[in-house]
């Protein structure tokens, strides 16, 4: 079995990356993987913040149709 060596190595520019045999993988402080904010500090509040306004804007957009009355009271539950 190969061994994978990893190493961590800076450029001229002062740019950060990762190298796994012959492909560099450049260092970053966030990245969205999956539709999730992944962040070096493993900090989820940013990732929290942004579910808790995308359900917000998803309840107001649904506000005139809890306000129409001939909408029957089932279906309102439903949304």
């Amino acid at each position: 079995m190969r061994s994978v060596i990893l190493t961590y190595r800076e450029s001229k520019n002062q740019q950060k990356y990762f190298q796994i045999k012959n492909f560099n993988f450049e260092a970053v402080q966030s990245f969205t993987y999956l539709g999730s904010l992944i962040n070096i500090n493993n900090d989820n509040s940013v990732e929290i913040k942004k579910i808790i306004l995308m359900a917000n804007k998803g309840f107001n957009g649904l506000k005139r149709q809890f306000r129409y009355q001939f909408l029957y009271i089932k279906n309102k539950i439903k949304l």
